[in-house]
This record gives structure tokens, sequence and C-alpha cells, in this order.
């Protein structure tokens, strides 16, 4: 697999990049999306977490394409998470990557199935990242400026250092010494808040959180509600149900985990969470579900319970 190439003007070595994938009954147009990421990175692992039975044929059909593709495939006997998928693939990548130095590289990129890379993407993270490592700076991870349209928020700027806040994990790249340092991701919050613990983690342990300004990412988010406000229409981004349970117990976990050390990430977190469910509750069908649910997940956050939703 070819390695990715910054732009022209730039001075940057092309470091070694791992790139995984999670999926979880993964669609047709998945290959496609494996080939263009390969364009950009030395190794491409997709890990399949446990897709269902009856899935059985049609998963077969995906990830042998993906092989032949040249991807490293990894599959989970049972739906164990995205944190798990994760772990994973960071165990594939970090087996097969030359050793880990700095900021400058080797490096990790994780994708969802969903996320589909421009030509340039991998380059222009991999550029920000050394640009920032040789202005001194302790890299943690790079995010993109903007995920299908919505832009990703800047704490500072720094010369030409883009410092961020909460970036999404899909697109998102680590140098590998950033991951030793910070270990695996939080297998136990099993799907949402895996992103949000593994910045706010990073950021404890000192490392910057950056934006490359010549990133862009086309990725999925949800399934969209379209409600109509008087003469307006409102396009709404409503989770599958049972997120609002993960959703709402891991949002728990993590203000136990990190809000006296965050406050102002708590007060944010807390505030677009009672925003969401209002709006959700308000306009969106299912929400005596979805209230359910909830009240569910705050009530096992405050008792610990981790892993995934049992079916009681």
């Amino acid at each position: 697999m070819p390695r990715p190439t910054p732009s022209d003007s730039a001075p940057h070595r092309a470091p070694w990049v791992g790139a995984i994938v999670t999926a979880f009954a993964p669609e047709d147009g998945l290959p496609a999306a494996v080939e263009t990421i390969a364009s950009q990175v030395d190794l491409v692992v997709v890990v399949d977490d446990g897709s269902p039975v009856e899935h059985a044929a049609a998963t077969d059909r995906v990830l042998d394409a993906c092989a032949r593709l040249g991807a490293l495939v990894v599959r989970h006997d049972e739906n164990r998470g995205i944190g798990a998928a994760l772990n994973s693939g960071l165990d594939a990548v970090l087996a097969r990557a030359p050793e880990a130095a700095s900021g400058h590289g080797p490096f990790v990129l994780t994708l969802d199935q969903d996320s589909t890379l421009p030509p340039g993407y991998v380059g222009a993270l991999v550029a920000a990242a050394q640009d920032a490592a040789a202005a001194g700076v302790d890299v943690g991870m790079v995010g993109p400026s903007s995920a299908t349209g919505i832009r990703s928020s800047v704490r500072r700027r720094e010369g030409t250092v883009v410092h961020g806040k909460e970036p999404i994990q899909s697109g998102l790249l680590l140098p590998l010494d950033a991951v030793r340092r910070l270990g695996p991701f939080a297998a136990d919050l099993f799907i949402d808040g895996v992103d949000t613990e593994y910045y706010l983690r990073a950021r404890a342990k000192g490392l910057a959180v950056l934006v490359a300004p010549d990133a862009v990412l086309d990725h999925r988010l949800g399934r969209q509600h379209e409600v109509r406000l008087g003469s307006r229409r409102l396009s709404l981004t409503v989770a599958a149900e049972y997120r609002y349970y993960y959703q709402h117990r891991n949002l728990v976990v993590l203000l136990r985990r990190y809000a006296r050390r965050e406050p102002a990430w708590a007060v944010g977190a807390v505030g677009k969470a009672i925003r969401h469910l209002v709006v959700t509750t308000v306009f969106v069908p299912g929400r005596a579900r979805r209230s359910r649910l909830v009240v569910r997940g705050l009530r096992d956050g405050f008792r610990g319970v981790g892993g995934r939703m049992s079916s009681s």
C-alpha cells in the first residue's frame, strides 16, 4: 500500500500510517471505502465486531472483498462494542508498525465503516501533526477541520498549529507513541463516549488535541428527521433508540471520572445532552421508548454498570 503524501509545498516526511476500520453488518460499499483508504496508508485493518448471524453471508462477502484488496481482517466472535473493536485493531497495528518515536510518526487512523476519505486526507492530518511536533507540541491526536459539514471547534491557535476541542473518533489520527502512553480505548463503555473518554484522557496526560485545517471528512451521523416550525424545515440528527441508553449511562460514567478535572467540558456535555433530549422528545416519534432507555442508562451509570446493555 502506498504511503500518504502531504502537499508538495510542505517539507514533510511520509511516515508509516496504519488505519483501523470498525465494522458491524458491513454494507457492500465498504470495499470501495477500504480501497480509498488503502491508497493513503500502509496498512488497513478491518475489524468486524461480531456481525449478526442473519447477516453472515453478506458479511463474509464484504469482508472477503476487503481482504482481496489487501486489508487485514479481524473478526470478533461476538459483538463487544466499538472500544473493544478499536483495541483489536490497535493490537494488529502495533504488532506491524515500526517503532514509535514521536509526533512525527508512525501513526494510526481510526475510522467507522461509514466514513469516506477524500484524496489527501491522511496527508493533511500527518502534516498538521508534524508541524506541531516540530514546534515542540506533544501531539495526542489530530482531527479534521470538519466532518459532514460540521466544523470542528477550535480552542486556540499558535502560529500554524490549531488546538481543538473534542473531536469525533472517525477520521482521527493518533501518534503511536501517544497510544502507548494512553493505553487502550475504554471497552467498558461499549459504544457512545469511547472517543470522548480518550480525548479527556489525552488532555489529562498533557497531550495536545489538534485540528488539521485542510482535512475534511465525509461521515454519516445517525439518521435525519425533518420537522416543520411554521414555514421552516429543520433536519435533526437522531441516533438509534438503543444508543440513548449508552449515551446517558456513559455520560454519567465520564462525569464521575473527569468532571472535577474538566468542569467546562462537563457543563457543556450536560447542556448538550439536555438540549438534544428536549428537542427529540418534542419533535421525534418514539419518545416513550427513548425516555425509558435514558432513565435506565442514568440509573446504570450511577450504579457503575458497564459493558453491553442487558436484555432484561
